[in-house]
């Protein structure tokens, strides 16, 4: 027999019912749906096993793992199968009664809640980091993270950041110069179109 739910489906946590997997993706797992749809494992196991669906959405929503369950005294490897939402929802489908239509509801509260959440989770800060703020007249008007290998330096002193031997490697160096000298082309190419329209004035 399945293990009954402790709680009602509605008074169970996002996380009662789904968690992230290995691959850091919202899942469910078969022993889970079992339980909270009162069925035995082994009938969701073969339900999953016998799905009439696509080799790709098969691999691409479910995957089998080995998990240790405890049957009474007993403590043996059984078979659980992950799914993702997509692969949940493909499961279920047929599963019908008043029961287990709450109990769909509940879940796909649980996978919208979850990834909810974890889009709203702020992205880590690193450790060590720079910030740039500008003010004018007295108040400032913007504040933004800056790389910790940014200069930050006026043109008439650009020149001098090249006599440091040990700021730039040698291919560095030679990218600027690339750069540097396909500028001074354009430069180049451009007057000489006007001093030619000049000419012809």
């Amino acid at each position: 027999m399945p293990i009954q739910s402790a709680l009602p489906i509605m008074q169970l946590s996002p996380s009662d019912l789904i968690f992230i997997s290995d691959a850091n993706e919202l899942v469910t797992d078969s022993l889970t749906v079992s339980k909270h749809f009162s069925k035995q494992h082994k009938h969701v196991l073969s339900k999953i096993e016998f799905l009439d669906c696509s080799e790709v959405f098969t691999s691409a929503n479910f995957s089998a793992h080995a998990k240790k369950i405890t049957a009474g005294v007993v403590v043996r490897d059984s078979k659980v199968y992950q799914m993702t939402k997509d692969g949940f929802m493909f499961l279920v489908m047929g599963f019908t009664g008043k029961r287990a239509a709450a109990v769909k509801e509940a879940y796909i509260n649980a996978f919208n809640q979850m990834a909810e959440q974890l889009k709203k989770k702020p992205a880590a800060e690193p450790l060590s980091y720079r910030i740039m703020t500008v003010i004018e007249n007295g108040q400032a008007i913007e504040s933004k993270m800056i790389p910790n290998d940014a200069f930050i330096i006026s043109k008439s002193h650009l020149a001098q950041l090249f006599n440091d031997l040990n700021l730039f490697s040698v291919d560095e160096l030679l990218a600027i110069s690339s750069s540097v000298n396909k500028s001074i082309a354009e430069i180049a190419k451009v007057q000489d179109m006007r001093f030619k329209q000049m000419k012809k004035q």
